[in-house]
C-alpha cells in the first residue's frame, strides 16, 4: 500500500477540483476491501463528529490538525517533515 502514498499526494495537489476529486475517487475506489471499509468507516466517524460540532468544538479543520499527521504521514515517516 506505501506505493499508493505517492499517487494520494499527487492527487491532491491537482488544481481543478473536479479533477482532483475525480481522481481520489478511482484512488480510493482502488483501495482493497479492508482498507476501503476502515477508511469508510473512519470518515463517517469524523463527519458524525464534524456534523455536532457546535457542542464538541470539533469542526473539520480541527479534526484535520489532530488526525492529519495520524492518517497521513510522510513517505519517509518522518515527523519533522509533516
Amino acid at each position: 500500500l506505501s506505493d499508493k502514498y505517492n499517487d494520494f499526494i499527487e492527487a491532491n495537489r491537482i488544481e481543478d477540483a473536479s479533477e482532483r476529486m475525480r481522481t481520489l475517487r478511482k484512488l480510493i475506489r482502488d483501495l482493497p476491501g479492508h482498507y476501503y471499509e476502515t477508511l469508510k468507516f473512519l470518515v463517517g466517524h469524523l463527519k458524525t463528529i464534524a456534523d455536532h460540532s457546535e457542542k464538541n468544538k470539533m469542526e473539520p479543520r480541527n479534526l484535520a490538525l489532530v488526525f492529519g499527521p495520524t492518517l497521513v504521514r510522510t513517505s519517509e515517516d518522518n515527523m519533522t517533515d509533516m
